[in-house]
């Protein structure tokens, strides 16, 4: 007799799997169903901002489903440094955006909707560009002294093809042809009258089959950025062991005794930092002078005299206010290639008024960027080591003077190192015994001192021009006289560079909190031409997509 209980049992399973085995026909059916795309073009343009060594980064992708649908695009991005500026469909109107980064695995991308948070189905296309600004991205050029790099590997797809790809790089204003070097060779290069006539590098590439990468970059000299990243340098802990661990043992013996003596007082844990970079080389003398505590009066007199030794300008007063003249050449405050100017001289031209004196709101704001600029070079450095550091350089600036054997030699080495030695708090005495016993012997050219020559002397035997080269050698001067004229006018430029010098102090703001971030909001650039994505950036779409690197996907 067959038992009723297994035959209810077999017929309940027989209807559950009726009922379920469509749900799981229909979950396996989705699954296996993946979506395909390809990449109708991937334009790229990336602009260097020179100001803070941050990059300001435009897509312009268009992306064909092929099958299935996309709800939505990530877009991935070089580092966790970025700020979003806006993402736009192909008519200009606005689309919706978010983070799509997942930090605990350095994964940094924005998401980006099609109009309507409508996907985009099988048999057609979604164009959409993405601005964004990234930092962290212009590097030291450990291979070419002096130079800072780039390097990019274009966003890549996966899973698709990419039938066109274009790279555009705008270089900082003062790079051109002459000066910057690039891998691979551009397919095109221009100064671009739509980008300030800045030159413009364009790489191209065609029918790149999925996971295809490409990779460019650039070498420029450093010169043309204020702002740039110094590689980290691991440290050898191998030499230190035995000591660090001697020194462990015996601060344990200590601690115990001291803890014995004094365990009924109060006590704040020691604690240990070490600062991983060191010292921040390459800082300008100007630089220095704020790092150095220089009052802010004569940090910019430093700023005024390197404008003076560029022959950029011209003091043609100096009672009752500052007059200054600004050279042909550098009327755009842009510089010239052969003499280009940094963030500082441009600010402090940008001061002069055009009856040639100085707006004080506008130096004090020199001051500031100055001052923020420095802060920023300093991250990840030592501060106090830094400091030590400049330290010796002014010292050192000194010394070479002081060895020089002859006037001739001595002159020169002080032309040479002029910004150096102002920052020293004995520059006058210094001076004076220096060229104690001996002449000094200008240069043709060198209008640091004829300003303070013409200016400042009672009586001034050469009155020189101020173009770039003079008809004869100016006649030597004697050491004495020299030392007195050339400290005289330093001073009396710092007292009198602005008329209230409390009210001018008191009008640099505070600096900002120290941020881990640089990135900043970027320039709204056109997005009709090609963009470009920096270091690692990639862009992919897949449904489940894993990418180890900064990569993107659809969903």
């Amino acid at each position: 007799m067959v038992n009723r209980k297994f035959i209810v049992h077999t017929i309940i399973l027989f209807i559950t799997v009726l009922l379920i085995a469509p749900m799981i026909l229909s979950i396996c059916v989705v699954t296996a169903s993946d979506v395909e795309y390809h990449l109708d073009h991937e334009w790229a343009k990336i602009w260097i901002n020179e100001e803070d060594g941050t990059i300001d980064l435009l897509y312009d992708i268009e992306i064909t489903c092929d099958q299935g649908v996309i709800p939505s695009v990530r877009v991935g991005q070089p580092t966790d440094d970025f700020e979003v500026g806006e993402a736009r469909d192909e008519n200009g109107d606005p689309l919706d955006w978010e983070d799509a980064s997942n930090y605990q695995q350095s994964y940094y991308a924005v998401r980006v909707y099609p109009p309507g948070h409508v996907g985009v189905p099988a048999g057609q296309s979604f164009r959409f560009t993405l601005l964004t600004n990234v930092g962290h991205l212009v590097l030291e050029d450990e291979e070419a002294p002096g130079n800072v790099t780039m390097e990019f590997s274009p966003v890549w797809w996966e899973d698709a093809k990419v039938n066109e790809l274009h790279v555009q790089m705008v270089m900082p204003r003062g790079v051109n042809e002459t000066n910057v070097g690039c891998t691979p060779f551009w397919n095109n290069a221009i100064y671009d009258p739509k980008e300030d006539n800045r030159f413009v590098i364009y790489w191209e590439k065609h029918n790149l089959q999925p996971d295809e990468k490409f990779t460019c970059g650039v070498s420029f000299p450093e010169e043309y950025v204020e702002y740039y990243e110094v590689p980290g340098r691991g440290f050898d802990w191998l030499p230190w062991l035995i000591p660090v661990s001697a020194f462990l043992f015996i601060a344990l013996v200590v601690g115990i005794v001291v803890h014995k003596r004094v365990s009924l007082r109060k006590y704040v844990n020691p604690s240990v930092r070490m600062e991983a970079l060191g010292v921040r080389h390459g800082l300008t003398a100007v630089e220095s002078s704020y790092l150095l505590d220089l009052p802010p009066t004569k940090v910019v007199t430093e700023i005024l005299y390197s404008l003076l030794m560029k022959k950029a300008i011209w003091v043609t007063a100096t009672t009752p206010a500052l007059k200054l003249k600004v050279m042909e050449p550098f009327k755009d405050k842009t510089g010239t290639p052969e003499t280009p100017i940094r963030y500082y001289e441009k600010s402090f031209l940008e001061a002069v008024k055009k009856d040639r004196t100085l707006k004080e709101e506008e130096l004090a704001k020199t001051v500031v960027l100055l001052r923020d600029t420095v802060e920023k070079k300093l991250r990840g450095y030592c501060r106090s080591d830094t400091i030590s550091y400049y330290r010796r350089v002014v010292g050192e600036a000194w010394e070479q003077v002081e060895k020089s054997g002859t006037p001739e030699l001595a002159s020169k080495a002080y032309d040479e190192n002029l910004l150096w030695l102002l920052l020293h708090e004995g520059f006058r005495p210094r001076t004076e015994d220096v060229f104690r016993e001996k002449v000094f012997e200008p240069g043709i050219g060198w209008w640091w001192y004829w300003y303070g020559y013409t200016a400042y002397h009672p009586n001034p035997t050469y009155v020189p021009s101020p173009t770039t080269t003079q008809p004869t050698s100016p006649p030597t001067i004697p050491g004495a006289d020299f030392a007195n004229n050339i400290a005289t006018s330093v001073e009396k430029t710092a007292n009198n560079i602005v008329a209230n010098v409390e009210k001018f102090a008191n009008s640099i703001v505070p600096a900002p909190p120290p941020s881990a971030k640089t990135s900043r909001a970027p320039a709204h650039h056109k997005s009709s031409c090609a963009c470009a994505c920096a270091a690692c950036a990639c862009v992919c779409a897949c449904v489940s997509c894993a990418c180890a690197c900064a990569s993107g996907g659809v969903g």
